[in-house]
């Protein structure tokens, strides 16, 4: 499934920016790169129109917490015990 990565900038010249990711791996390294840069408002769509942005896709980030294929952030622990 192929993923959307966007974000708006911050005081540059430029408009917002938009990467397509192959896979939800892709994806987050490209919304890691993305946030590491300092741009703004970074949010993964997928194409059934799930979206992650904010404090949910920042716990992704930092491996708080995991992102799954449709989108939601859950706790690490959730998965475990799903398994």
């Amino acid at each position: 499934m192929a993923y959307i990565v966007t974000s708006d900038t911050v005081g540059l010249a430029i408009g917002p920016m938009s990467e397509t990711a192959n896979d939800l791996d892709e994806a987050l390294n490209s919304a890691r790169q993305m946030c590491e840069t300092g741009l703004a408002n970074v949010s993964i769509e997928d194409e059934d129109g799930h979206k992650i942005d904010g404090d949910e896709l920042l716990a992704c980030i930092t491996g708080t917490k995991t992102i799954t294929e449709d989108l939601p952030a859950v706790s690490p622990e959730k998965i475990i015990s799903a398994k």
